[in-house]
């Protein structure tokens, strides 16, 4: 897909660039955008004490900057980003809120990378029969 391709159906403003169908991508993956895990951010720790949670959490790649945003339980979640990042072929950044918005809405792969709470990565497939 490339970066400038806007899909012919209206799609939600968000400061989140166009880029194909990466709505259905996540959406296809158990990952609605915008989703909610739980009415209780302090309920939902309590219960999963060990998983990595993210509350508004954004995801970022390289290629395509920002691509995804909502709640995640990376822990719980794993299996589903492993394969958004097959299929878009590319590592997936997992950042804070106040990391990925805001006054760093526009700051940059570079500022992400450093920023990012948990990295998804992308392990390209040989192949071989």
């Amino acid at each position: 897909m490339e970066k400038d391709y806007i899909p012919p159906y209206e799609q939600f403003p968000s400061e989140f660039l166009s880029d194909g169908d990466l709505y259905k991508i996540f959406m296809d993956n158990g990952l609605m955008t915008g989703r909610m895990i739980s009415g209780s951010k302090s309920g939902y720790r309590d219960r999963y004490p060990d998983n990595l949670v993210i509350f508004n959490a954004n995801i970022a790649t390289k290629k395509r900057g920002k691509v995804w945003y909502g709640d995640l339980d990376v822990t719980l979640d794993y299996e589903k980003l492993e394969a958004v990042a097959e299929i878009l072929k590319d590592d997936l950044y997992i950042l804070y809120e106040m990391d990925g918005r805001f006054e760093n809405e526009n700051a940059g792969f570079p500022y992400w990378e450093h920023k990012a709470k948990a990295k998804i990565e992308y392990h390209e497939k040989s192949n071989e029969v």
